[in-house]
C-alpha cells in the first residue's frame, strides 16, 4: 500500500476554542514505562488542547483479557495498541476502524513508504490497514562474548551459517570438570513461541508453516519436518542445549546467568540485556541456512470501531506513529522504531550492544512477516502442544510435525468469528 501523506502533528483538526473532549488509549507494559508514556501524552494534550487522554496499563496477560471484555460490553478504549497475534481476530469481528479512508482524507499526514515495510504489512490486509506501526522487531542471537573468549570461539558475523553455528555451540558447551554437569551449554533450543524460537528455522530450510492462502498447515512436508530434526536435535541428540527439565533450573531467562553461549531472543530484550554485568555480549543476525530469513513483527495502534471520539482517536494514534514519539522510544531500548529515519538514527544506535544495527540490516534484508491469520494464537498454541512432545522424547519428529499439521489445520477449518483470543 502506497499511501502518501505529508507529516503529521500538530492539533489538525482541532480547535483550542472547542468543548474538550476525554479518549482511552490502552497499552500493556510495564511501570517503568508509564512515566514516559503518560509525559508523550502531555505532549500530545499541549498539542491538542480540545483532547484529554486517558491512559490505560495493564500486564500483558491482564490487558487481552481486559479488552475482550470491553469489546464485548461495547466499552472497549478508543485507542489501543495491538500486534499480529490478534489483529485478525478483531477485524474479523468488526471491532476495528480500517484506517486507510482516514489516511486518504486526511492533508497533514504522512508517508508509510517511510516505516519498515514488513511491519506496515502486519497491519495491512483484507482491504485495510488497521493500525499504524508504532515499533519494528525482529529476532537475533544473542551472544556472551566474555563466554566466547574464554574458550577461543570466534564470534558469530553476518555471514555466518548453520554450519558454523552449531561448530560454536559445540565448542561452548563445556564440562569443566568431568562431573557429567555441564558448566555452559552453546544455546537454549526452545519451542514455546514460535517466532523466537523456531520458525526461522523452518523458513531457512525452505518450508512454511502454512501454504500461502493460510487455509492449510505445510508442517508435515519434508523441508519442515527436516528443519525440526536438526533443531530438536540440538536438545535431543548434539546435546549442546540443555533440555526442558534442565532449563527450567536456570530462571526465567538462562541467558542472564552467564552459562548460555548463544540464545535466540528479540530485539525487544536489548533493554533487559543492557543491565548484566557478569560478562559482555554482543547480537549476530540469524545464521543462514539454505536460505537467508528472519521473522518481523511489530505493534500498531488501532482505533476501536465503536469509538463515538473516532476524529480525536486518529489524531492521537497519528501522533503515537510521530518522529516526536519514534523518538522517546528509540530512548527507551525497548523497541525497535518503525520509522527507519529514528530507527538508523544515533538515538537508536548509539546504545549497547555495538552491533545493534544487525537488526536492521536484517528487517531490511529478508526479514519476513509471520504467518499471522484469523486464529494464529491457537494454532501456535496446537503446535506447542506438539513441540513440547518432541521435546520431552514422547514422540518423534516425523510424528510430533504431523499430528501438528493436523491440529493447526483443524483449527484452521473451525475458525469463527465467535471465537475469542
Amino acid at each position: 500500500m502506497f499511501l502518501h501523506l505529508a507529516a503529521l502533528l500538530s492539533g489538525c483538526g482541532g480547535s483550542g476554542d472547542s468543548e474538550q473532549i476525554t479518549i482511552r488509549f490502552a497499552r500493556w507494559g510495564l511501570p517503568e514505562e508509564l512515566k514516559a508514556e503518560r509525559e508523550l501524552i502531555r505532549e500530545f494534550e499541549q498539542a491538542n488542547p480540545d483532547i484529554k487522554v486517558r491512559v490505560e496499563f495493564n500486564s500483558w496477560a491482564e490487558y487481552w483479557n481486559k479488552l475482550q471484555a470491553q469489546m464485548a460490553a461495547g466499552s472497549a478504549p478508543d485507542v489501543f495498541l495491538i500486534g499480529g497475534t490478534y489483529i485478525h481476530d478483531y477485524v474479523v469481528r468488526d471491532q476495528i476502524e480500517n484506517l486507510q479512508p482516514w489516511m486518504e482524507k486526511d492533508s497533514a499526514a504522512f508517508d508509510l513508504g517511510e516505516y519498515f515495510e514488513p511491519t506496515v504489512k502486519v497491519f495491512d490486509f483484507s482491504s485495510g490497514l488497521w493500525a499504524l506501526p508504532r515499533d519494528c522487531n525482529t529476532i537475533g542471537i544473542y551472544y556472551n562474548k566474555t563466554l566466547f573468549d574464554k574458550h577461543g570461539v570466534p564470534y558469530p558475523d553476518d555471514d555466518w551459517t548453520w554450519e558454523d553455528f552449531i561448530e560454536k555451540a559445540r565448542a561452548l558447551t563445556v564440562d569443566e570438570n568431568g562431573d557429567g554437569r555441564m558448566e555452559s551449554y552453546g544455546y537454549l533450543a526452545a519451542f514455546e513461541s514460535m517466532e523466537v524460537h523456531y520458525i526461522s528455522w523452518i523458513w531457512q530450510n525452505g518450508a512454511r508453516v502454512l501454504n500461502t492462502d493460510h487455509n492449510r498447515s505445510l508442517l508435515a512436508e519434508p523441508e519442515a519436518v527436516e528443519a525440526m530434526r536438526f533443531f530438536s536435535d540440538l536438545v535431543l541428540k548434539e546435546k549442546v542445549s540443555p533440555d526442558t527439565a534442565q532449563a527450567s533450573t536456570f530462571g526465567s531467562n538462562m541467558f542472564l546467568t552467564g552459562r548460555l553461549g548463544m540464545s535466540s531472543e528479540g530485539s525487544w530484550m536489548v533493554r533487559l540485556f543492557s543491565e548484566i554485568e557478569g560478562f559482555d555480549w554482543d547480537v549476530a543476525p540469524l545464521p543462514k541456512g539454505k536460505i537467508s530469513a528472519a521473522p518481523v513483527n511489530g505493534l500498531g495502534n488501532a482505533i476501536y470501531s465503536g469509538s463515538e471520539n473516532k476524529e480525536a482517536a486518529w489524531r492521537l494514534v497519528r501522533f503515537l506513529s510521530s518522529k516526536t514519539y519514534q523518538e522517546q522510544l528509540a530512548k527507551s531500548g525497548t523497541s525497535i522504531p518503525a520509522l527507519k529515519e529514528v530507527a538508523y538514527s544515533e538515538t537508536y544506535l548509539d546504545q549497547h550492544p555495538a552491533n545493534k544495527e544487525a537488526f536492521l540490516r536484517q528487517i531490511e534484508s529478508h526479514g519476513r512477516v509471520l504467518p499471522f491469520t484469523e486464529g494464529f494464537a491457537r494454532y501456535e498454541d496446537a503446535i506447542r502442544g506438539e513441540m513440547e512432545l518432541l521435546w520431552l522424547g514422547s514422540k518423534g519428529v516425523e510424528e510430533a510435525m504431523t499430528e501438528a499439521a493436523a491440529r493447526v489445520d483443524n483449527v484452521l477449518r473451525n475458525r469463527s468469528v465467535a471465537q475469542v483470543p
